[in-house]
């Protein structure tokens, strides 16, 4: 009795392994249970197809929208001061100890 319903089990594991199929996306393939983000809508991978979660996103990334990006520019904008230069508050010498 007890072999028989280990393979039951084994049985039963192996067809849910087998059912989860995975879905397609742009020519990805995504596993189940999987979330996308397609068409402005939150969608995850059950069984092979997608449903809908009901939550809408951003189809792309926003990143750094609005940044100028300058490649070869090494310099900034504004000179850095120079340590010697007058702007510059050097710091006070030592002082020497007074020894009696």
């Amino acid at each position: 009795m007890r072999m028989i319903s280990f393979a039951l089990c084994a049985l039963v594991g192996a067809a849910s392994v087998a059912a989860a199929a995975e879905c397609m996306y742009r020519a990805q393939p995504f596993s189940e249970g999987t979330v996308s983000c397609q068409h402005g809508r939150q969608l995850r991978c059950v069984g092979g197809k997608w449903e809908d979660v009901g939550s809408e996103c951003a189809d792309d990334d926003p990143g750094d929208a609005g940044v100028e990006v300058r490649p070869g520019v090494g310099e900034p904008a504004v000179a850095e001061p120079a340590v010697r230069e007058g702007a510059v508050k050097q710091p006070a010498g030592p002082k020497e100890p007074n020894v009696p």
